[in-house]
């Protein structure tokens, strides 16, 4: 085994994080986001509502801007109501209830005249195209059945955003941007070796991304070839750069911003406090000069033996494949 092959090793064991983890439930921030969002819709119909009563010649408008909008996001309004239905039935239709009483009560002394009514028509037309405020245009993706069963979907969909880095602090001198889903919220990390990291769920869910980059103590003008990559992805080397216990199931070369480097997917178990948890991981490794620049996408399946994600990476390697492309090292550039 190379000396830079050992150097690889030492980095990863070190720096492999067992995350902290938390069940997909209704939590109190996510009720209160639910509760902003759905009142949100409830009062965007009532206007509207009202606009048509008060203008019947603009009923062909508001028709319109009905339709874009319910295009775009009444699979995610509907699936927000059975969540919250099949959480706390009774209590979510008194919720709902209580949330028309309010809008009505609030809008109906509201005089919209007939030019902001237009106005309104085309700002429910411009939210349809996701033009909306935070946290309820995330909470409106999160409910969309078509991307909790293909979560790459809201991606392709262009619902992401670019995370910058200009290459301080943790990024050591690597200058970088990725992009990420518009619900996967950005988090710092507390280890010295993850620049980010971006959790599902607006922060609350059990998967995960993140950017790690080490430095690597290599001789000036040596680097990390095609070549030493052939070296140790073989059969007797690649346990190495997975953490003790875990299991290989697959891993290959892969070129990233013209870098070589190698992809791999494994599966470990792991303990935190009193509890055993299962992780389905891939990551994505490429070196540039003296760093050791990794992907990493984190998939929780079960804790204690309970599952909590039946589907695990299978469903979220091509979301994972999809960000960890979209990686473009700006210090290259310079």
């Amino acid at each position: 085994m190379s000396v830079k092959v050992r150097i690889i090793i030492i980095l990863l064991i070190i720096n492999f994080i067992p995350n902290a983890f938390a069940e997909v439930k209704l939590t109190n921030a996510l009720a209160k986001d639910i509760g902003q969002t759905y009142g949100y819709y409830l009062g965007q119909n009532y206007s509207l509502d009202r606009i048509e009563n008060n203008y019947p010649h603009m009923s062909g408008a508001v028709l319109v801007a009905r339709t874009e909008f319910s295009a775009r996001f009444k699979r995610s309004i509907d699936g927000m109501d059975l969540f919250m239905t099949n959480s706390i039935n009774e209590e979510w239709v008194r919720i709902k209830k209580q949330l028309n009483n309010q809008i009505s009560g609030t809008l109906s002394n509201t005089h919209m005249s007939e030019y902001q009514s237009s106005q309104f028509i085309e700002l429910v037309r411009e939210r349809a195209k996701g033009k909306i405020e935070s946290p309820i245009l995330e909470t409106l993706l999160m409910f969309n059945s078509s991307y909790e069963n293909k979560p790459e979907k809201e991606f392709l969909d262009g619902y992401k955003y670019k995370y910058i880095s200009n290459g301080d602090g943790k990024s050591k001198g690597v200058a970088f941007s990725i992009e990420v889903p518009k619900t996967w919220l950005s988090k710092e990390a507390g280890r010295p070796n993850i620049v980010q990291k971006f959790v599902s769920e607006n922060g609350r869910g059990t998967r995960m991304f993140m950017v790690l980059i080490h430095n690597m103590p290599l001789q000036p003008g040596e680097e990390i070839t095609e070549r030493d990559i052939s070296d140790f992805l073989n059969p007797k080397e690649i346990n190495n750069f997975i953490p003790d216990g875990a299991t290989a199931d697959s891993y290959g070369k892969l070129t990233l911003e013209g870098l070589p480097g190698y992809w791999i997917k494994y599966n470990v178990n792991y303990s935190r406090m009193r509890d055993t948890i299962n992780m389905e991981c891939i990551g994505y490794t490429i070196f540039y000069k003296n760093k050791m620049i990794q992907l990493q996408g984190q998939v929780h399946t079960s804790i204690n033996g309970k599952i909590i994600d039946k589907d695990g990476l299978e469903k979220y390697e091509n979301l994972f494949d999809q960000m960890a492309n979209t990686l473009v090292l700006t210090s290259i550039y310079r």
